[in-house]
């Protein structure tokens, strides 16, 4: 008896010191590798998308025809870049009529017709696919035969550009790269690469790559399917650009400055004493996207979450305090052509005397809605000021004009 009751007594104390002492060290290991939430962007249900449907079903028509196709190449871009946004929305909100329509129009057999099309560029094939796998994350693949096989399509279309394809943007550059791993990687060395300062520039080409391989990971993991390591390579050199060619200043950053000092398109950048060429605000208008799905890649990783969170937050600034300039006095704003700022020519051509786009030109950027990614309160309250005063933009401006009904849902959408 005497001995149970030491045996009870001794299997109490060590229940109690674990309770007390090991545990604590057991959840605190737990929590640092739970996942960090990531908020939707998009929450209010039933807001008007009639032009957004109207939309969707017009480039469906585009891809079903041989002829529309023909004399429309850039419908491909067109199409990645207009209906990202209404796919975080759609999902976001179970908005199944929009849903619905996607469905429709995003197939495997588009893929492979967009593929095959030789009048159809590169940029804009890796635009759509990066779009195509957003639509796939968002919706899901399991248990879908046709959404799984345009996963695989995607992903052995990206993993042939990460490891196979000629990746060189420009044949100057000092080596010649097979595969975009390849340029991404020896760019992350700075070593030299050239003589023109933009042939170290990380560009479209690779941030869609790249994009689209976090993507596919994301789905990989949702399926629980065994980690690529490709892609798990692809999202680690992603973080890798952000935090090594991020360069804080002023309490904002900027991505590789004076990168782009020597190309064509930025010979009309008039600088200030100190300042530095850096990127324009409509191409940067990806960022937010890129920073939205890297955030959930890394949520389980909580330095690094943290970091993009931090990239995060201060872009959100940013484009408040150095692009979008807003006048009480109206209640409008007017956009500078550059992430820092600067409001010069963009894209001129000096030796054909173009100007390109003058000073406060280049904003349409800011109505197909990419910014509304970075998912805070002041870009929120940006856009809900711009709707107040919708018809002053597309007034003045005849792009957004030709489709101000789209243009106008798109700013509304929150």
């Amino acid at each position: 008896m005497k001995n149970l009751l030491i045996y009870k007594l001794r299997f109490i104390f060590i229940y109690l010191f674990c309770t007390i002492s090991i545990c604590p060290m057991v959840q605190a290991s737990v929590s640092k590798t739970s996942l960090i939430s990531v908020e939707p962007v998009f929450r209010q249900q039933n807001l008007k998308t009639t032009e957004i449907v109207s939309l969707i079903n017009h480039y469906d028509d585009i891809f079903a025809s041989e002829t529309k196709m023909a004399n429309w190449p850039n419908a491909v871009y067109d199409c990645a870049a207009f209906l990202y946004i209404p796919i975080q929305y759609a999902y976001d909100t179970k908005n199944q009529t929009i849903i619905k329509e996607l469905q429709t129009l995003f197939t495997y057999d588009r893929l492979l017709i967009i593929k095959n099309r030789s009048d159809v560029d590169d940029l804009s094939k890796r635009t759509f696919y990066f779009t195509v796998s957003e639509y796939l994350r968002r919706s899901g693949i399991r248990g879908d035969a046709e959404k799984t096989k345009m996963f695989n399509f995607i992903k052995k279309e990206i993993l042939n550009y990460w490891n196979n394809t000629y990746a060189n943007i420009w044949d100057a550059e000092s080596k010649k790269f097979y595969g975009v791993k390849q340029r991404v990687q020896y760019l992350l060395t700075g070593e030299y690469n050239g003589d023109m300062s933009y042939y170290s520039a990380f560009t479209d080409l690779e941030f869609y790559i790249m994009a689209t391989g976090v993507s596919l990971s994301l789905i990989e993991k949702d399926m629980s399917f065994t980690a690529t390591r490709d892609l798990i390579n692809i999202r680690n050199s992603f973080y890798q650009v952000m935090q090594k060619k991020v360069v804080f200043q002023d309490n904002v950053w900027y991505l590789q400055p004076n990168v782009w000092k020597d190309h064509p398109n930025f010979q009309d950048v008039v600088l200030k004493k100190n300042q530095s060429v850096n990127w324009d605000a409509s191409h940067f208008s990806r960022m937010p996207a890129y920073l939205h799905i890297l955030k959930l890649a890394f949520q389980s990783d909580i330095t690094k979450f943290q970091y993009l969170d931090k990239l995060n937050a201060l872009l959100s600034r940013q484009l408040l305090n150095n692009i979008a300039m807003y006048n009480p006095k109206d209640g409008t704003y007017a956009f500078n052509n550059f992430v820092d700022g600067n409001n010069s020519n963009f894209r001129s051509n000096l030796k054909k005397g173009e100007k390109g786009l003058l000073p406060s030109e280049d904003y349409s950027h800011i109505f197909y809605g990419w910014w509304k990614m970075l998912n805070t309160n002041e870009v929120n309250m940006m856009y809900d000021k711009i709707a107040l005063k919708y018809s002053y933009y597309s007034n003045q401006n005849p792009y957004i004009n030709d489709n101000k009904g789209y243009f106008q849902e798109i700013v509304n959408l929150k």
